[in-house]
């Protein structure tokens, strides 16, 4: 069974990292609102282009997304 995004990204999180993943996979890990149990593109793409949090996170999110589909 595939993993959820969130399951998925949770293996780049490293705090004292700075590469494009693992500032993701730390935005996302602290966020207590993100939608832990979606594998749906749209709904978890809607709520980072809503959060102020994701700005700079988009593009580097559309290539995590294109990864996650993948493996």
């Amino acid at each position: 069974m595939k993993p959820t995004f969130y399951e998925y990204i949770r293996r780049f999180v490293d705090y004292d990292a700075n590469d494009p993943m693992s500032r993701l996979a730390n935005a996302v890990h602290k966020d207590q609102g993100f939608p832990k149990q979606s594998k749906d593109f749209d709904e978890l793409s809607t709520y980072l282009e809503n959060s102020t949090d994701y700005t700079k996170l988009l593009v580097i999110f559309d290539d995590a997304w294109h990864n996650y589909t993948y493996e």
